[in-house]
């Protein structure tokens, strides 16, 4: 039992302290009483706080979708573009309930098709506020956007500058599908051509006494030469010079495209690079040379007839899809359904590094979850899909550099025991797919990737760093006590001995003659076949599909469709899509949230602006810290 001064031991049959001592200590207790009342005072209304914000949320979460107010019947679609494209939601409720995150690539694209054959909506606005944008995601972006423009509607997209400070390139590619492009006078175009650069650190790792020892399956499969070797190799050289070459001529197809030019044309103005706005507008890179309200009164007054009209007319493409949602459901209960009755698909995500588990895994903005492909979760729920009688076929969706063989066969045994039970499985690989992220893919019944996908990266790599040379700088001193000839193996303190690297190399092997085998059996060829094309490199989609990796270029809409054209449906509108596995609920979110300790949960803003800088080196260093060996391919292009 706690003892305090309102606890205090008394005798039974006197009092021991006098009333006038009893008295003064009476006067020396005021202020702590009065901090005591402030505390107590302070927590009745933290809780009283905690439980109405318990309440608002569930009542947002509850109400969002069915109190949100009805479509306009003169409206345009309002798209931000910022921090480049989401891939998949984040599951979190609570920010859905606050609208916290940007619609995903899937979302987006699905609110501009449905916006096209809509005639409440008239066009589409979009900002520009920097950010990187994957190419491939943008591929899918700009061809939803090539469909609404043939329906007839404007686009109109307006940035300060396309490129300040970098990225211009990738940032035009996207807006050069809008017909009209907006920006500030004082505002530059920057398109200057693509560059790849990669650092080499062996020389560092050589002066503080570290040694790299990696082993690799094979020549092609450079994934650690950053840190093994002084200087690009011919392979990784090849595979790069591979990539860029055919995300050249796509762009270059593309944008001359938009910009009704040739492609001559188009070389010459990436020769000069930058433009200031007059020479953007002579050059037909921009349309207008303005400001952003003049563009939304001009928009206003398209629609309503005034300029400066209060109406709502520019909508979110959530809260789009939010509005379409529930109009279906009202004429779904007019008709007297009460359930869907489209045929239902299941879509599930296979986003970043593929690892057994989340658990334990930090990442560089903090959260345990960002960047993480985790196969104790994806493969239950693509198991869950194969029982569930009311799915009748699942799309992965594959953003990955791969990761842990392991864990992608763990993932690929669930895909195999789905399409035993007769569900059809549909690949759609987004920017990456390669080396694990293939692993996964090989068995579906049709894999779809965008052009500038990059894949394949059949391969392993596998080894450790050895420290044994720091230590002597530090005056650090290990001593071993050992039993097996291979105790220390995974020892970062000393290298590999001779009988080490031998079981090391048998385990790359065997797991290389593996992923062999996994790709002969999924793409019908032999594995003769299958070893010329792998090696470890890297193809664009394009060319994966001519060696035979891809069956068809498109996006996930491009998958989505085809999975309807399966199940005897028009098109993917005619499909019930559920995202698995099931996103938290509210409730079940604010748990872990409290459990959480708070906002640690949802993080810094500058912790997450560090992150983003910093993971992809944390994601590899992540990859590296798994024991034994990897199947990951950590290039990414944007």
């Amino acid at each position: 039992m706690p003892r305090n001064r309102w606890n205090r031991h008394r005798p039974l049959f006197s009092d021991p302290v006098s009333r006038d001592m009893r008295r003064n200590k009476i006067h020396w207790r005021v202020l702590p009483i009065v901090w005591l009342a402030i505390k107590k005072t302070c927590t009745v209304i933290g809780a009283f706080v905690l439980v109405m914000v318990f309440l608002s949320v569930l009542m947002l979460s509850g109400l969002n979708e069915s109190a949100a107010p009805p479509l306009p019947q003169k409206m345009a679609l309002y798209i931000e573009f910022s921090d480049g494209f989401t891939e998949k939601p984040s599951g979190s409720a609570l920010a859905g309930s606050f609208n916290l995150e940007p619609p995903t690539v899937h979302q987006l694209v699905s609110a501009i098709d449905l916006a096209a054959k809509d005639g409440r909506v008239l066009g589409i606005m979009a900002r520009m506020d920097g950010g990187t944008f994957s190419t491939a995601q943008t591929k899918e972006v700009r061809d939803a956007l090539a469909r609404f423009r043939a329906a007839g509607k404007f686009t109109r997209i307006y940035s300060a500058s396309y490129g300040e400070a970098g990225g211009g390139l990738g940032r035009f590619y996207l807006a050069s599908a809008f017909e009209e492009r907006w920006m500030q006078p004082l505002g530059i175009v920057s398109i200057p051509g693509m560059a790849a650069e990669m650092p080499f650190f062996r020389e560092t790792l050589d002066k503080i006494g570290v040694e790299p020892q990696f082993f690799q399956r094979k020549e092609y499969k450079t994934a650690y030469e950053n840190l093994t070797a002084r200087k690009m190799s011919p392979q990784n050289r090849e595979t790069i010079e591979s990539i860029v070459r055919d995300m050249r001529a796509v762009l270059t197809h593309d944008i001359a495209a938009d910009l009704k030019i040739s492609p001559v044309k188009f070389e010459a103005l990436v020769n000069k690079g930058l433009f200031t706005g007059p020479e953007a507008l002579q050059e037909k890179l921009v349309t207008e040379l303005n400001y952003v309200d003049v563009l939304v009164n001009k928009i206003t007054e398209e629609i309503t007839g005034d300029p400066e009209s209060q109406k709502d007319i520019f909508i979110d493409p959530k809260a789009y899809l939010i509005g379409i949602g529930r109009e279906q459901s009202e004429r779904n209960l007019v008709r007297g359904r009460f359930s869907d009755p489209r045929p239902r698909v299941a879509l599930v995500h296979i986003s970043g590094a593929i690892m057994d588990t989340r658990i334990g895994v930090s990442t560089p903005s903090g959260f345990a979850d960002e960047g993480i492909a985790a196969a104790d979760e994806i493969a239950p729920a693509i198991l869950d899909a194969a029982e569930d009688k009311d799915i009748k076929a699942i799309v992965v969706r594959i953003d990955s550099p791969g990761g842990s063989p392991v864990a992608s066969e763990t993932i690929l045994r669930a895909i195999d025991k789905a399409r035993e039970e007769g569900k059809p499985v549909i690949v759609s690989m987004g920017s990456t797919a390669a080396s694990g992220g293939y692993w996964v893919a090989a068995h579906a019944d049709r894999i779809f990737a965008t052009p500038t996908t990059i894949t394949g990266s059949i391969g392993v790599v596998g080894g450790k760093f050895s420290a044994k040379d720091v230590w002597p700088k530090l005056g650090v001193n290990w001593e071993r006590v050992e039993w097996g000839r291979n105790a220390g193996l995974w020892s970062f303190n000393t290298p590999f001995s001779a009988s080490e690297a031998e079981r090391i190399n048998a385990m790359l092997d065997q797991v290389y003659d593996a992923f062999l085998n996994r790709v002969s059996e999924g793409r019908k060829m032999s594995v003769q076949q299958v070893d010329k094309i792998a090696g470890g490199r890297v193809w664009s989609g394009e060319a994966a599909k001519r060696v035979g990796l891809v069956d068809e270029i498109g996006g996930l809409q491009n998958a989505l469709d085809y999975t309807a054209t399966l199940l005897k449906t028009e098109n993917r509108f005619g499909l019930d899509i559920i995202l698995l596995p099931k996103p938290l609920t509210t409730f079940e979110e604010l748990m872990a949230f409290l459990s959480e300790q708070g906002a640690v949960y949802e993080g810094l803003k500058f912790q997450a602006k560090l992150g983003r800088v910093t993971k992809p080196f944390m994601d590899q260093v992540e990859v590296i810290n798994q024991p034994g060996f990897t199947t990951y391919e950590p290039l990414k292009v944007r």
